[in-house]
């Protein structure tokens, strides 16, 4: 009877269940890689600069590459620390990897051994991020150090960068993660949340579709480690978004802040107490309904958060 059971498991598994097995087969070694469209760039109507992408230089470390030797790694860490000032962090406990998954990437908080300790849990051939947006001195020690410091290497990732500031922000905006509201329709147009950020206010969040672009994609093989092996498919590459060129004229919105500060500065002072604390100012050509400068006071620093969320 033993037998007859496992003969019938056998034609079960090899017979009746092979599109099902070969299925899950194939989700095993296959992975889908999102690449990253570049945003479109924002100009005023003379061609000067309102946004742009800029590189941010990311510390990252992929456990597959580290050393074997623990006492190897540990100096890495040390060395790694002192440069970066990210602490090496205690001995790796159940509960330092449990309280680690609760950091978001290069949230002060994990030391580097339980950051990197639990990304080999999950995928040792992927890198962890350590810290974000060092400085492109830093970033040249890392590279310098590569010999050294196997496993440890810089991560190239744009930010956006606006820059004139406060000057333009209430027109520009700025951008910001996906929300949960909005995952999944993001993700049926190939966005990727926790990675891609959508615009959330002024004419990053107006003309969103159009700077975006659309992110590209890999299909590859990988093993049991998640180290990718082949391409399954020919890659297909991201198209990047749109510039787009406002009617603003940066000099006159200058002009326009200036004047209404110094305006309201004026009537502050007249009354002696602060008696205006806001205004707007708006200037348009009557001929063809170009907004040419459209000032609003108080302001916001739209680069600040462009780097914070």
């Amino acid at each position: 009877l033993t037998l007859i059971g496992f003969i019938i498991r056998l034609i079960n598994l090899q017979v009746f269940d092979v599109d099902l097995y070969r299925a899950r087969a194939v989700d095993n070694f296959t992975n889908e890689i999102s690449v990253p469209a570049p945003r479109g760039i924002i100009y005023d109507r003379n061609g000067y600069i309102l946004a742009r992408n800029v590189a941010a230089y990311n510390i990252v470390i992929t456990p597959a590459n580290l050393p074997v030797d623990d006492s190897d790694i540990q100096r890495i860490y040390r060395e790694l620390s002192d440069l970066i000032g990210v602490p090496v962090g205690g001995p790796v406990t159940d509960e330092s990897l449990e309280e680690a998954k609760l950091f978001a990437a290069c949230v002060p908080g994990p030391g580097i051994g339980q950051l990197v300790a639990l990304q080999d849990t999950l995928a040792p051939y992927s890198p962890v991020k350590i810290q974000c947006n060092v400085s492109e001195e830093v970033a040249r020690i890392v590279e310098e150090k590569r010999v050294d410091w196997p496993g440890v290497s810089v991560e190239i990732e744009p930010i956006r960068d606006y820059p004139t500031g406060s000057l333009t922000a209430h027109l520009i905006g700025f951008l910001g993660p996906i929300p949960a509201a909005l995952e999944d329709e993001l993700r049926a147009k190939g966005f990727i949340p926790n990675r891609d950020k959508i615009g959330y206010a002024g004419v990053e969040t107006s003309l969103q579709d159009i700077l975006a672009g659309r992110n590209g994609l890999r299909v590859v093989q990988v093993d049991v480690a998640g180290q990718e092996i082949r391409n399954l498919e020919p890659p297909i590459a991201p198209v990047p978004g749109s510039n787009v060129y406002l009617t603003i004229d940066t000099r006159l919105q200058a002009a326009a802040e200036a004047t209404l500060q110094e305006e309201i500065r004026f009537w502050n002072t007249y009354f002696g107490q602060i008696r205006i604390s806001s205004g707007v100012i708006i200037a348009i050509n009557p001929k063809t309904g170009e907004i040419l400068a459209m000032v609003s006071y108080p302001n916001y620093e739209n680069n600040r958060l462009s780097r914070i969320i």
